[in-house]
């Protein structure tokens, strides 16, 4: 069967493999995985190629400990020969941590008394404060907004906001994953009083639910499995209407397509026996079956919903914890460590398998509490790695042996233009100083948002934003009218500045501070200072001028 089988490397700069098998390692450590596909089958072998040259252990062993990821991370970076490298600075962590835990930039007050501060315990004393600062629950809305919010158009836009609202005040309660999910799956009502029902309204057929739930709260993507099989793993037709069964049994009444604005609701509730789901092939009628699993005996009278959310939360369910920890991993240490995020797979491993099981363990001992999960990563060494890499570490992508560099999100960014600039943005629908990450709807114009990647929810959700730099978001922050606004309004930072009785040292002080969370060096001073000295300038003009360049700035844009 070898030369009828078809096989796959998925890391093809670390090992190649050709139509009959033949594997051939590069000059490049790592681990890559072959796959092997014959007639519906799957099967993977996953490939180490070592470092060429292994570095002594004890250069691991003197390495600083905070936590138990510290142990699993170095544990694989001794395996592939890369050292990880140097803490980050206190600048660096002050920003790094508020950017990702809160999407806002610690204040000019923040940083100095930070800096200043020799207590050896200020990283978890300002961890701990942000964890329960009131801008924690919108930043991480936006975040789950994206992946479960339906089209205003479709579904109407008070259903929406509604849904959007529930999302928030969940967040506000640090609500346990596991709750917060069961009621999700389990809504049912009024589409005009309970905000999660706005998910059914969307995903109104059992095979739309199916694929969304899968990816989004197991991290299966089952879709590739609607018409045949898997083409690189083992589910197929069987699997995704089994799964597509759970959402059989729901009862509607009202308009099923909104108007522009809300239109007429819409009722939903669990009907036993309404529906069933048959085989596309073999017409067999299909009973609910979960990814990976025997069928769940499921009573007439219970909803198959709360049957699947009973069976993703249980603890021992190798799914549901690993599928989230992951994502908030990603969040904060810019790659998943199975990524794409919602694509677990068989040839599609993880970069550490022992640490994304600890993780998830360890979020399940704590009940599912983000928070808890959050302030461990935070608190980790690994999270404090400095973005610049050693000798030994320039290539490394997906082991964690430093920070990789992340641009920041729409909503973050403007939010922390905002900030810098002290000129509010406003919102149509939304009040006078709502932050952009309160918003709600894609509708709400921004065309600075939409140019940094905020999703268009007319799109099929989840909306994954695509985190790369672009042309157009150089040209537009270089351009914008908008910005220049800001820039010279009456009522924001440089022209308060300008009339205050600041020297120039004490204004460009305070601007690195506003947006970089540290100090100028000597030459960064020397530049900025002479755009005040610079001919025809006035206060004004070369405040304007050294602000624009922060904010046109690789490191503003960035979080590193």
């Amino acid at each position: 069967m070898t030369g009828l089988t078809d096989y796959i490397s998925t890391e093809k700069a670390i090992a190649s493999v050709n139509e009959t098998g033949r594997v051939k390692a590069s000059t490049e450590s790592g681990e890559t995985v072959i796959v092997a596909r014959y007639m519906g089958q799957v099967a993977i072998s996953r490939v180490d190629v070592p470092a060429e040259k292994l570095l002594p252990a004890e250069r691991y062993a003197k390495l600083p400990l905070r936590n138990e990821i510290d142990k699993l991370v170095y544990a694989r970076l001794q395996k592939v020969g890369y050292l990880p490298s140097d803490t980050c600075s206190d600048a660096e962590f002050l920003r790094r941590t508020s950017l990702d835990a809160i999407g806002m930039l610690p204040s000019v007050e923040e940083a100095r008394a930070f800096l200043a501060d020799k207590n050896p315990s200020k990283y978890e004393q300002w961890i701990d404060q942000l964890l329960e600062r009131a801008e924690w629950a919108d930043h991480w809305a936006i975040k789950w907004g994206d992946l479960i919010r339906p089209n205003p158009s479709r579904v109407g836009v008070k259903p929406v906001y509604l849904l959007d609202q529930w999302i928030r005040q969940s967040f506000r309660e640090n609500k346990p994953w596991n709750r917060f999910v069961t009621e999700l799956l389990t809504a049912e009502g009024n589409t005009h009083k309970n905000g999660p029902v706005a998910i059914w309204r969307d995903k109104r057929e059992p095979i739309d639910a199916a694929t969304f739930i899968g990816q989004i709260f197991l991290g299966v993507r089952l879709e590739c499995a609607k018409c045949h099989h898997h083409p690189t793993e083992k589910w197929d037709q069987t699997d995704y209407y089994q799964m597509a069964a759970f959402f059989t049994q729901m009862k509607r009444k009202g308009q099923g397509i909104s108007a522009p604005i809300s239109g007429e609701p819409e009722q939903w509730w669990f009907a036993p026996g309404t529906a069933s789901i048959e085989h596309p092939v073999t017409k067999v009628s299909l009973k609910p079956r979960p990814p990976a699993d025997k069928e769940i005996p499921i009573a007439e009278s219970q909803d198959p919903r709360a049957v699947l959310a009973d069976w993703m939360t249980n603890p021992k369910n190798p799914h549901f914890a690993h599928a989230i920890v992951n994502r908030v991993w990603s969040s904060f240490m810019g790659r998943g460590i199975v990524d794409p995020v919602d694509d677990f797979r068989a040839s599609n491993p993880p970069t550490n398998p022992a640490l994304l099981d600890w993780l998830a363990a360890d979020f399940v001992q704590h009940g599912y509490d983000l928070k808890h999960l959050m302030r461990t990563i935070m608190r980790s060494q690994i999270y404090r790695l400095s973005s610049l890499p050693n000798e030994t570490n320039a290539a490394d992508l997906k082991n964690y042996s430093r920070s990789y560099r992340r641009r920041l999100p729409a909503e973050t960014l403007l939010d922390a233009v905002c900030a810098v600039t002290e000129v509010k943005e406003t919102f149509s629908g939304m009040p006078p100083d709502a932050l952009a990450k309160q918003t709600w709807n894609h509708k709400l114009e921004s065309q600075f948002m939409d140019a940094f990647g905020r999703p268009n929810a007319s799109s099929e959700c989840p909306c994954e934003r695509e985190a790369k730099p672009s042309v157009v978001q150089a040209l537009h922050l270089m351009n914008s009218t908008k910005l220049q606004d800001m820039l010279v309004s009456s009522k924001g930072r440089v022209t308060r500045m300008a009339k205050s009785d600041a020297k120039p040292e004490q204004i460009v002080e305070e601007l690195y501070l506003a947006c970089f969370s540290r100090l100028p060096d000597a030459e960064e001073m020397t530049i900025a200072t002479s755009a005040f000295t610079a001919k025809d300038a006035t206060r004004q003009t070369a405040l304007e001028d050294v602000l624009w360049s922060l904010l046109n700035s690789a490191e503003f844009v960035f979080n590193h």
